[in-house]
């Protein structure tokens, strides 16, 4: 049975067109499946911003004095471990592939992130290693407006624990006098308060300036309102 022409040249054209298909898809790849790439960069971008923004912070809160959220005693052993923090950081983000196996596979990685293989990193694909498509399973935006808060909040909350601890334990380094002006709030009591105490009197001072400043503000709008503004213009 003999086969038409325009048969053969559907079969050719429907070959080609699977062709591409077959070679991304086929045995020649290991298949990657991209919630775990995005499982694997979402846990490595969060050390990563975790570290280095408790190391920021620990520089600020170092050079402004504010002790109740210092990881120790000293400024300047505070200022110095928040400078080795943010190296740290930035070195485990991007070294980490030398000795973690992920979708950098030494020889696979390429600019198409979809022929990446399951492996380690060598050194000189270690630049690329990290530059996966979200559609493969990178990072997205998202993801790193998501985890890069969830990093700063723990960055905090070990500052302000560390900080806690520090007057407890060393009281007499802790506690030195600090001139402040009258008056002062907020975050500014940490100079001489642990964060909590600071809170609490924050929290006091706001709940009794509440209504004269509610009173204040009121009568400020009030003054520039539109009501008032229209009387001025035809009561001249």
């Amino acid at each position: 049975m003999s086969s038409s022409p325009n048969t053969i040249r559907q079969v050719r054209q429907e070959i080609l067109v699977a062709r591409p298909f077959a070679q991304e898809f086929g045995t020649n790849h290991v298949n990657i499946d991209p919630s775990d790439v995005q499982a694997l960069f979402a846990r490595h971008y969060f050390y990563f911003a975790a570290l280095a923004t408790l190391g920021t912070l620990q520089i600020a809160v170092a050079t402004g004095g504010h002790r109740g959220l210092w990881l120790t005693p000293s400024r300047n052993a505070t200022r110095l471990i928040g400078i080795l923090l943010i190296c740290a950081g930035i070195a485990l983000f991007f070294l980490m592939p030398l000795w973690v196996e992920g979708p950098w596979a030494t020889g696979s990685v390429a600019a198409d992130s979809a022929t990446r293989e399951w492996g380690k990193a060598n050194w000189q694909d270690l630049g690329a290693a990290r530059n996966v498509n979200d559609i493969n399973g990178g990072l997205s935006g998202t993801g790193q407006a998501t985890w890069f808060p969830l990093g700063a909040l723990i960055a905090f909350v070990v500052s302000v624990g560390a900080g806690t601890a520090n007057r407890k334990l060393f009281p007499g380094r802790m506690n030195q006098p600090v001139e402040r002006p009258d008056g002062t709030d907020g975050i500014a009591l940490t100079a001489t308060h642990s964060y909590f105490d600071a809170l609490k009197i924050s929290w006091r001072r706001f709940r009794v300036e509440l209504p004269s400043e509610a009173s204040r503000l009121l009568a400020l709008s009030h003054r520039w309102s539109i009501s008032v503004a229209i009387w001025r213009r035809f009561h001249r």
